[in-house]
């Protein structure tokens, strides 16, 4: 007859709960700082869909101005209404400022669906002099949206 010790009675393959919970909560902390952080990366990287909008619609401008000899008001004269990714949507004002016969014009890129929860750079502009601006949620000047 083959009678097991005590000792090994109590021996336990496993974890613990206890165990278990430490590593559940190990996880939870980790995954409380690495999704908001992988979120606002994502956020910063489509904003290069509103770079590249926007720095070509400038480009289609001046094309425009040469062969027009005036800049156009309508968007889909210079690359359409939206980014490539349609992470924003693109606007464009042309204006003469007063004693000025010269023209300016500003493209505007601004968010719109998941790139709406990028409070920090709701709208992304390039003027006719190269000069980049970009709004907040609340529309004030915002930087590092460049």
């Amino acid at each position: 007859m083959n009678l097991l010790k005590d000792s090994e009675l109590q021996k336990q393959d496993g974890f613990s709960l206890i165990e278990l919970m430490i590593v559940v909560a190990i996880i939870g902390i980790v995954a409380a700082v690495a999704i908001p952080s992988y979120q606002k990366h994502i956020q910063e990287s489509r904003r290069s869909d509103a770079w590249i909008a926007v720095t070509s619609a400038s480009a289609e401008q001046e094309q425009w101005f040469t062969y027009n000899n005036s800049y156009t008001k309508t968007i889909a004269d210079v690359g359409g209404a939206n980014t490539v990714n349609g992470f924003y949507t693109i606007s464009i004002s042309v204006s003469t400022p007063l004693a000025s016969t010269h023209l300016d014009y500003t493209i505007t890129a601004t968010a719109i669906g998941a790139q709406l929860s990028d409070t920090n750079c709701r709208t992304i502009s390039l003027d006719h002099l190269g000069n980049k601006t970009s709004t907040d949620k609340d529309d004030n000047a915002s930087s590092g949206c460049w």
